[in-house]
């Protein structure tokens, strides 16, 4: 069993969610695959500091509208869990249905300032594993996926690939970027560790002072990168993810053993 993806490098114009709805709406209507995917705050930009509770209230309308249009879809979005509390979202359409999937780890750190705006997702009801086309997918959005835990816990519960949203800048530009050898070696990890497929859908182009990089990557259940998008440019990354090539690498892992006395040995920590 074959589901096509696309993932789509696009460079977001922060602040402006009728701009960025039309670039989604394009792509959507002209896309092949059976499932597009776009970075973290994609119909927003990432940078938007206070920006962001003038930005959100246009994002309801912008994000059913999307559902409207897509097969299968994810897209950055801000979702207002209730009046005035927001989180940074993913929302994922399937065949008219939206639902939202929340990032659990903020970053605050150097550039990094969402917990100044957001509110954290909550593991014990976030989780959520989706299914289209016979596929089980997950997301987990940017910083999510340097932790172990979202990754785990969306494979334990049945994902068979992970699509991770973000919007990674860069720091220093020299012949090999640092983020890009972190970026790849945590999806290698997270697939052969898990058995599954890894998505990476990154943001491209100038916000404020930063710089997205690109550099989107798929990489298989045996820590193959088999596809990679251009850096520093917008970008359409097509490829099939096959369900057969789960089963093998499973075969030869230790995926099955899960040792939940490790979680229970934590929770003391």
């Amino acid at each position: 069993m074959v589901l096509k993806v696309e993932l789509a490098q696009i460079r977001p114009k922060l602040g402006d969610v009728e701009f960025n709805l039309s670039k989604h709406v394009e792509i959507i209507e002209t896309s092949s695959a059976d499932c597009v995917v776009f970075p973290e705050l994609s119909l927003t930009g990432y940078v938007l500091r206070d920006l962001v509770y003038e930005v959100y209230r246009d994002l309801k309308k912008a994000s059913q509208k999307l559902a409207d249009k897509a097969k299968c879809a994810i897209f950055g979005t801000i979702d207002e869990v209730m009046p005035g509390v927001l989180r940074n979202s993913a929302g994922v359409a399937i065949e008219g249905k939206l639902d939202f999937v929340y990032k659990f780890f903020l970053p605050t750190y150097g550039l990094f300032e969402e917990r100044r705006y957001f509110q954290p997702g909550n593991p014990l009801k976030d989780l959520k594993v989706f299914s289209y086309k016979g596929f089980k997918f997950g997301v987990a959005i940017c910083e999510d996926a340097w932790h172990p835990e979202p990754i785990e816990a969306l494979a334990l519960l049945g994902a068979e690939v992970v699509f991770i949203p973000s919007a990674s800048p860069m720091r220093r530009l020299s012949t090999r970027l640092a983020i890009e050898d972190q970026w790849e070696a945590l999806l290698k990890a997270h697939s052969i560790m898990h058995g599954i497929w890894s998505a990476f859908v990154n943001a491209v182009g100038s916000q404020e002072e930063e710089y997205f990089w690109g550099g989107s990557m798929i990489v298989n259940p045996l820590g193959v990168v088999i596809a990679r998008a251009q850096k520093f440019e917008e970008a359409r990354l097509t490829s099939s993810i096959d369900r057969e090539d789960i089963r093998r690498a499973r075969y030869f892992s230790s995926f099955r053993d899960h040792n939940r006395d490790f979680h229970r040995a934590m929770w003391n920590i």
